[in-house]
């Protein structure tokens, strides 16, 4: 065989490790987004349920498991979106939270805003409506 030939084969070996390589990395980074929307998805859904609580009860527990709850859904889904169009999202998400810790007593006020909003994101992590509605909460929490 030639020593072009040979070239030829070390390069085409090549490519056809580095193109299996590259799509097992690019599989495993899918399934790593589709943890972290499971993740979000499981916080918004466990914030939800320990808001309800809250609001049926009064119990103070309640209320922070469900901020905990909402702190682990917003480090999810800033995970989620770093580095899309999307992360602007986390911007009210994370006022909102900062509402939840610093002003808890203005926030609990909007228990059922709060609820509203998490229940649609329970739905769907990644749903629109409930970053509109989370930016109409973060307006009204501050107001």
């Amino acid at each position: 065989m030639g020593m072009k030939k040979k070239l030829a084969a070390v390069l085409i070996v090549c490519l056809a490790i580095s193109s299996l390589l590259f799509a097992v990395l690019w599989q495993r980074a899918a399934n790593s987004k589709d943890d972290i929307r499971q993740l979000a998805q499981a916080s918004a859904a466990d914030a939800y349920s320990q808001f309800v609580e809250y609001q049926a009860n009064g119990e103070a527990s309640s209320y922070w498991y469900g901020v905990a709850a909402f702190r682990s859904f917003e480090q999810a889904y800033h995970l989620l979106t770093e580095g899309t169009n999307k992360s602007s999202n986390y911007a009210f998400c994370n006022e909102v939270y900062g509402c939840l810790v610093l002003s808890p007593e203005k926030s609990q006020k909007h228990i059922a805003e709060i609820i509203e909003v998490m229940e649609i994101l329970a739905a769907n992590v990644e749903d629109e409506n409930g970053y509109l509605r989370m930016a109409d909460l973060r307006n009204n929490i501050q107001e």
